[in-house]
């Protein structure tokens, strides 16, 4: 009876092994973007109702920078996720030699042809998808990027 115990206890633990082996984790992380489309960097400064101080990225011509993600199960549009995280964002820089200061909120846009904000802009979606062994099995991690391009023809300089 002990030897056909072990070897039941053998197989259990062979076929856990494998079950265990081919398990994958999941996880999905989404990010708001802008592309910087203008020869010089630009600022994003993002300001919420609650603080005055402002969370600051720069972003690099023809790259595009995030200024927010979140590993939420929970996903909506790229514009209703901007309303959800910020009031304003202020972008600032140079184009054509000339300083501009674009402001984008809910219900307002200065300098610029289009609000992120707006149901009618354009968010690119950009999907990456790690894939990471583990001791049994992997984890695959697919990031969402959604990027909105600032183009130099829609900026109006002051």
């Amino acid at each position: 009876m002990n030897k056909n115990l072990i070897k039941i206890t053998l197989v259990l633990l062979m076929f856990s092994v494998m079950f265990f082996t081919f398990c994958t984790d999941q996880y999905e992380n989404h990010a708001l973007a802008f592309r910087n489309n203008t020869n010089d960097s630009i600022q994003v400064d993002r300001y919420y109702n609650t603080s005055i101080r402002p969370r600051t990225i720069m972003i690099a011509p023809d790259e595009y920078g995030k200024f927010y993600e979140t590993s939420s199960d929970m996903w909506v549009t790229p514009q209703v996720e901007l309303e959800k995280i910020c009031d304003s964002l202020v972008l600032t820089g140079k184009v054509n030699n000339k300083n501009f200061r674009i402001r984008f909120m809910a219900d307002d846009t200065e300098n610029y042809c289009i609000s992120p904000f707006s149901e009618s802009a354009d968010w690119e979606l950009e999907v990456i998808v790690n894939e990471k062994p583990k001791f049994l099995g992997k984890t695959l991690e697919r990031f969402n990027i959604h990027i909105f391009d600032i183009n130099t023809g829609c900026i109006t300089t002051e």
